[in-house]
């Protein structure tokens, strides 16, 4: 009896238990149930009205209570949409002082965004342009404008906008045209824009950037265009840069970039222009530069480099502008440069070239300028000069030139600047001179010549300009 008694009291404490323990299990929601409402809103917490297209999200009212920590996870939405790009462009407009802008038509309005002054949109409502230049924007550039995943046409040039470039610029995969010249950037040039696969065109010109120039800019496979001129950029050329195969036009001008030109720009077979000058580059101008077959404009001017032209320039077939002057080049002119048939201009100043001014120069048909003054040129001038019959500029000056004036430059009916004084010409100067008609620019001044200057020149020389020392007019 007394075990009966017993086993009924423990079947008691155990219903009690059980009752007590489904009791403490309640319906009363979770914590973490209500974080997880917290971070992702139902539709109706944020308004169906402003959903974003093509976003999902499964409610939670749906889905049975549990009490168990394995439940499924909420799918994050896509948050990438028209209406993120509005906010994007609002977020601009708010860091660039877009109430100042010189035209801010219909932004910050109810009206599509691709009615906003200068915002271009596709048929889904993305931004794919934004052409804001010359529009008096300031401030920072917002990293938010890396949102804007469709843009493929940014371009933001002429304003005051100031402070670094946003590295995530790099996110946007569909760039093609990035310009962000003529504002007051500083900072170094983010090497996430190395990223940018489909970029055509970069160009970040008369800015205040500073640093190197990245190695990653190597890798921009389809850049047609890279202008990072007048800048403060400093450091080596990074070779990577001859990895550019699409390059039509290279501009590194104006900065101060040091070190030897890479050999391996030589491999950019596409490349029409090249600008290096104003920099502090020293060393040799390599050989491989002879490879450019397309090249139609080289500039090296206003650098430290050294040594002989290189021979191989005279392959450049193409090339129409060749400018290495304000440099510490040595040795003669190669001959090889009367290969140019198309050079219009042919400008060597102020180096420390010396030899004999060679006569295959006389085969530059097209030339227009030759600018060869404040070298130690010796020997005569060649004769063969008097066949450049679209010769508008001939500067010989400051050089150690004998002899006498050809009479053959008499034949230069084009000419209208001619500077021959701080040499050491002598004889008297040719009559054929009075035959230049559009002469306007003489300058014999410095030299052992005699006799007199052509009486028909004296009517249209600009005498405030000209210099002829001590010779009458006959």
């Amino acid at each position: 009896m007394i075990d009966i008694t017993r086993n009924l009291i423990l079947i008691s404490l155990v219903l009690i238990l059980s009752i007590a323990l489904l009791a403490c299990g309640g319906d009363e929601p979770s914590e973490s149930s209500d974080t997880e409402r917290a971070a992702f809103p139902s539709v109706t917490e944020r308004g169906a009205g402003t959903s974003e297209p093509g976003a999902t999200l499964e409610s939670s009212a749906t889905s049975e209570p549990t009490t168990e920590a394995t439940s499924e996870p909420i799918p994050t939405p896509d948050w990438t949409s028209a209406e993120t790009d509005r906010e994007v462009l609002i977020a601009f407009y708010n860091a660039t002082g877009g109430a100042n802008w010189t035209n801010n038509d219909d932004w910050l309005t109810d009206k599509p965004v691709g009615e906003w002054y200068g915002v271009t949109t596709d048929d889904s409502d993305r931004v794919v342009e934004l052409d804001l230049a010359l529009n008096d924007l300031s401030g920072e550039i917002p990293r938010e404008l890396g949102n804007l995943a469709n843009l493929t046409d940014l371009w933001l040039a002429g304003n005051q906008l100031s402070g670094e470039i946003p590295p995530e610029l790099g996110n946007l995969a569909n760039l093609t045209y990035l310009k962000l010249s003529g504002d007051r950037l500083s900072g170094e040039i983010p090497p996430e824009l190395g990223k940018l696969a489909n970029l055509t065109s970069l160009t970040v010109t008369g800015d205040r950037l500073s640093g190197e120039i990245p190695r990653e800019l190597g890798n921009l496979a389809n850049l047609t265009y890279l202008h990072l001129g007048r800048n403060d950029l400093s450091g080596e050329i990074p070779p990577e840069l001859g990895n550019l195969a699409n390059l039509t036009e290279l501009s590194l001008s104006d900065s101060q970039l040091s070190g030897e030109i890479p050999p391996e720009l030589g491999n950019l077979a596409n490349l029409t222009e090249l600008s290096l000058s104003d920099n502090q580059l020293s060393g040799k101008i390599p050989p491989e530069l002879g490879n450019l077959a397309n090249l139609t404009e080289l500039d090296l001017s206003d650098n430290q480099l050294s040594g002989k032209i290189p021979r191989e320039l005279g392959n450049l077939a193409n090339l129409t502008n060749l400018t290495i002057s304000v440099n510490q080049l040595s040795g003669e002119i190669p001959p090889e440069l009367g290969n140019l048939t198309n050079l219009t201009s042919l400008t060597l100043p102020s180096n420390q070239l010396s030899g004999e001014i060679p006569r295959e120069l006389g085969s530059l048909a097209n030339l227009t300028y030759l600018r060869l003054y404040d070298n130690q040129f010796s020997g005569e001038i060649p004769p063969e000069l008097g066949s450049l019959a679209n010769l508008t500029t001939l500067r010989l000056d400051e050089n150690q030139l004998s002899g006498e004036i050809p009479p053959e430059l008499g034949n230069l009916v084009n000419l209208e600047l001619l500077w021959l004084g701080d040499n050491q010409l002598s004889g008297e100067i040719p009559p054929e001179l009075g035959s230049l008609a559009n002469l306007t620019n003489l300058r014999l001044s410095g030299t052992q010549l005699s006799g007199c200057v052509p009486s028909s020149l004296q009517r249209q020389l600009d005498m405030s300009r000209s210099e002829l020392g001590d010779l009458p007019f006959c």
